[in-house]
């Protein structure tokens, strides 16, 4: 008989593919956010819509979660691709950046090893609105259990209105043992991050970053039963992936 935990997954994928071309989305609850805070955002784009969160790690290099592009286990075609950068307005504004090419992670499988990267066309100019985020490379800058992280995003609101502009919240790093408890399948790869009932991330948040001390630390996963349930959200922890990160960037910076 399957277990409790994957009933709550399986259920929880349906729910995500069934919304997945929703657009103008934000974080579930959160407090309208100011660009200049979060000059990494983007918004990725696909076929023109937006659906997931991203953020920007290099002049040229956008990190987001794996399963944003791809349909049926394909990887979508970077022609369908681009990212709306510099603003907080999900649907005007800033720049609109196409795709050269799209790297999603080897071992990528069922939200394991959830990430990817958009590989830019042309290198972004750096202004007061788009700017790059560092990325946590090392254990001692992850943060502890009952850390605050900031994320930000334009996920679907509680009363299923679809607010156009940037939010963003606190959250609390779950202990080792809340998240497992919550998702079975935890390991080092996994970062689940608690939140008020009501709050947390919903549909269009996936891809979305968790920063602490000025670091981008993890990526939104997915969530566990409905959007702002009991349970913690699960994000993608990004130290076990440096190494891949880094060796995706400095390969692209060798074609410029």
């Amino acid at each position: 008989m399957p277990s409790i935990d994957f009933i709550r997954l399986f259920c929880h994928i349906i729910l995500i593919y069934a919304h997945y071309g929703q657009s103008e989305l934000r974080i579930l609850n959160g407090e309208e956010a100011h660009k200049r805070d979060f000059p990494y955002m983007v918004s990725v784009r696909r076929d023109q819509s937006p659906i997931c969160g991203g953020n920007i790690i290099s002049d040229t290099v956008i990190l987001t979660a794996a399963h944003c592009v791809q349909e049926n286990n394909v990887t979508v075609s970077p022609n369908r691709l681009n990212v709306r950068v510099g603003s907080s307005n999900i649907l005007a504004g800033g720049d609109i950046k196409p795709i050269k090419s799209v790297v999603i992670h080897p071992d990528y499988l069922d939200f394991k090893n959830n990430l990817a990267l958009l590989l830019l066309q042309s290198p972004l100019e750096w202004s007061q609105h788009t700017s790059s985020i560092s990325f946590a490379k090392d254990i001692i800058e992850i943060p502890s259990p009952g850390s605050e992280v900031r994320t930000a995003g334009w996920g679907k609101q509680s009363d299923n209105s679809s607010p156009v502009k940037l939010h963003s919240d606190l959250f609390v790093v779950a202990s080792y043992e809340q998240c497992t408890a919550a998702y079975s399948a935890n390991d080092e790869s996994i970062m689940c991050l608690n939140h008020e009932l009501k709050r947390g991330n919903c549909y269009g948040d996936a891809g979305n970053g968790a920063v602490y001390g000025e670091k981008l630390v993890a990526i939104a996963n997915f969530v566990i039963g409905a959007c702002g349930s009991r349970y913690p959200d699960v994000y993608t922890n990004l130290v076990p992936f440096a190494s891949w990160l880094d060796d995706v960037i400095n390969a692209n910076k060798a074609l410029k």
